[in-house]
């Protein structure tokens, strides 16, 4: 169903150590470990978080000995990810329903 996988999607963008994950890996492939050092997180904690962004299918794996290196899944995800930034920017100082005022 088209309304689960999105419900997924919305899920693993609704953690900020998540969206950051997915901007590190815009940048370039990396291991858990790498992106553990760069968020200051415990890696068990990053394990978690790419958990859920591989079965939202926005991440992707791969071995490489014994470390597990992690890239996005496709090359739009910063575009996508971008535009709803955007949205969202403009929806807050745009929006009719926040402005009471305004309200129809």
């Amino acid at each position: 169903m088209p309304e689960t996988r999105l419900t997924a999607l919305g899920q693993a963008l609704a953690h900020p150590a998540r969206v950051r994950i997915l901007a590190l890996l815009a940048q370039a492939e990396k291991c858990g470990c790498a992106l553990a050092e760069a968020l200051g997180l415990d890696p068990s904690v990053v394990s978690r978080h790419l958990a859920l962004l591989a079965e939202a299918g926005l991440v992707t794996s791969r071995r490489e000995g014994p470390r597990l290196l992690w890239r996005l899944s496709h090359d739009h995800i910063p575009l996508v990810l971008a535009c709803l930034a955007r949205l969202s920017c403009e929806r807050s100082t745009h929006d009719m329903v926040a402005d009471s005022s305004q309200r129809i």
